[in-house]
């Protein structure tokens, strides 16, 4: 496939993912990310399920890959490291296909850009970083996350239950190496994007919070099992802890209550608002090219009339 610019476009970009299954919000996650890129490379954690990644495709610009490594070990570690490795092989397609900067989004995140792509304009930039923001779960099984979830907590104003130090874009180039976060040896500058960020959403729901840490087994207390360097994520630990013993024993009365101690009621959910602890995003207006800012008020007033 070659590389055709999209409508808009600056430099050409391309975005890469490794990714297990087509979740429900898929064909979003693929359109939001072309109007900003020229071509999206999925790299398949299990490659038997082309077909049902192809029938979402359709005629859109994605590549699709098999990934790296060995993918019978699910543990974070051991999907980092496909995650690296794949996003290796995108810069060096990148490279090869004169395309101009590379990022890794995972399947529950998205690039959100208000700015058109103008940080990658600047040539004396290397590497762009993007600060994250963590969306608040929902009630119910959500047929699309990133329609559904709209409420999200601000980096470094409130405790989160996945990572919180962003991620990058990278100029690509022979010597350049992938990272989770951040990619290294890369020619130019490091700049921290103001406006585009990350809307992360790593655990939309009760059952997809179970899903993810049913799949990832009984890990480590360490990245990569090395006890010099333990994983501080709390809530990734509990949760292992929680899933698990509740899968074993049929009791999840204690793993819904943590879960549910993470979805604020209405009226904290407005004190976070007004002191800008949580924001509102709709990527779903931003595709459609609709004002968020009704959103807010609506969402607002809403609280407002059931908390009376």
């Amino acid at each position: 496939m070659s590389v055709k610019s999209a409508p808009g476009a600056r430099n050409r970009f391309l975005i890469c993912s490794t990714m297990l299954d087509p979740s429900p919000g898929f064909g979003f996650w693929l359109d939001f990310h072309l109007r900003q890129a020229e071509l999206i490379m999925i790299f398949l954690d299990d490659p038997d399920k082309r077909p049902l990644f192809e029938e979402v495709i359709g005629e859109r610009r994605v590549l699709l890959r098999v990934g790296a490594g060995d993918r019978q070990d699910n543990s974070p570690s051991a999907v980092m490291r496909r995650i690296m490795a794949n996003t290796q092989a995108a810069v060096m397609y990148a490279t090869e296909h004169g395309v101009d900067w590379v990022a890794a989004i995972d399947t529950d995140e998205l690039l959100y850009d208000e700015s058109d792509g103008a940080w990658r304009q600047q040539d004396h930039l290397g590497q762009v970083s993007f600060a994250n923001h963590e969306a608040v779960p929902v009630e119910q099984e959500p047929e699309n996350c990133f329609a559904e979830c709209t409420l999200f907590r601000v980096n470094g104003r409130s405790d989160f239950m996945a990572y919180g130090n962003g991620k990058s874009a990278v100029r690509a180039s022979a010597g350049v190496r992938a990272g989770i976060h951040e990619f290294h040896d890369y020619e130019g500058e490091h700049h921290w994007a103001v406006g585009p960020v990350i809307l992360h959403y790593p655990n939309s729901s009760f059952d997809s919070w179970v899903a993810k840490f049913s799949n990832h087994g009984e890990f480590s207390n360490y990245w990569w099992d090395n006890p010099s360097l333990p994983i501080q994520l709390q809530f990734m630990l509990r949760s292992r802890d929680l899933v698990h013993r509740a899968a074993a024993s049929g009791d999840w009365t204690e793993a819904r209550a943590y879960f549910q101690s993470w979805i604020p009621d209405d009226a904290t959910r407005a004190r976070m608002l007004e002191a800008d602890v949580l924001r509102i995003y709709s990527p779903v207006t931003q595709l459609l090219g609709s004002d968020p800012q009704r959103l807010k008020e609506a969402l607002l007033a809403s609280m407002a009339e059931r908390s009376e």
